[in-house]
């Protein structure tokens, strides 16, 4: 595994290497937090969103919210602000903060999947969405079929 290339390296250092194939990522730089979106199917209630801290803290902290979709934005932003790890989202200490509007999006856009294939999705979690400045990027994602 190579990290940290510029563009115009990826090609030279594939073909240094002893490989019949590649998968080539793009490195989210200087994020402002990582969180975990989850929905699960709740036999007794439907669906049921989590957000929460991600990547590595998800157990460290277990700072999660749980609402019932649908879910609305502004929900979204309530949730949010009821998290520990919201000081990070919102800028600390001089900090940049992380782009709200872009992490509501994703989750709407995780919510309409699962609305869209209620009838066949068991679990979708991604786990990290990378928060930047400017972007909101699911870098891992799980989706379980029923």
């Amino acid at each position: 595994m190579i990290v940290g290339l510029a563009p115009d390296a990826v090609e030279a250092s594939a073909k240094a290497m002893q490989s019949e194939s590649f998968l080539v990522e793009e490195m989210i730089a200087n994020p402002v937090a990582e969180l975990l979106v989850g929905v699960i199917r709740d036999p007794a209630h439907g669906f049921l969103l989590t957000i929460g801290a991600g990547g590595v803290l998800t157990e460290l902290w277990q700072d999660t919210v749980s609402m019932l979709l649908p879910v609305t934005p502004s929900q979204i932003h309530d949730a949010m602000r009821n998290l520990r790890i919201a000081p990070l989202l919102n800028g600390y200490r001089g900090k940049p903060a992380a782009d709200l509007g872009a992490i509501t999006q994703a989750i709407m856009a995780v919510q309409a999947y699962v609305i869209a294939h209620q009838d066949a999705i068991s679990e979708v979690e991604v786990n990290p969405l990378i928060c930047g400045t400017d972007s909101a990027i699911a870098v891992d994602a799980l989706i379980r079929r029923t």
